[in-house]
């Protein structure tokens, strides 16, 4: 399998949550991969650090039916071939080397804790009309 082709998968497995998580509580839950910045530090913060803050990508919970900002659940890493890819969390490395393993570490960090609070509190969000 190309590096395309690897990278198509890992978006499908995690387009194939998002679905299943959206279908479970009635719209209200999606889940994506997003390139995120890393927060300014101080408030004595120049124009030039703010540009050249650090970029990270991180898997993110949101719901659809609000305007709030999506919900970090953890930082996403990945190679350039598409795997291996990496889930991290605050206190432990989730290594996938393939779709399988992808899969399972997806529903281990669903299965978290500090994860379940925060999916809990997106569902929760006040729609907007």
């Amino acid at each position: 399998m190309d590096a395309i082709a690897k990278k198509d998968e890992i978006d499908s497995v995690i387009e194939q949550l998002s679905d299943q998580l959206q279908q479970a509580t009635g719209g209200k839950l999606k889940i994506s991969i997003v390139e995120k910045q890393m927060p300014l530090v101080g408030f004595t913060t120049s124009m030039e650090d703010f540009l050249n803050r650090k970029k990270y990508w991180a898997i993110v919970a949101s719901n659809p039916l609000t305007s709030f900002q999506p919900k970090e659940l953890a930082r996403w890493r990945f190679s350039e071939s598409g795997y291996p890819c990496r889930i991290v969390l605050p206190d432990t490395e989730i290594y996938c080397e393939d779709k399988a393993a992808l899969e399972d570490a997806l529903g281990k960090m669903i299965a978290t804790p500090e994860v379940g609070k925060k999916l809990k509190a997106v569902i929760e969000q006040e729609t907007t009309d």
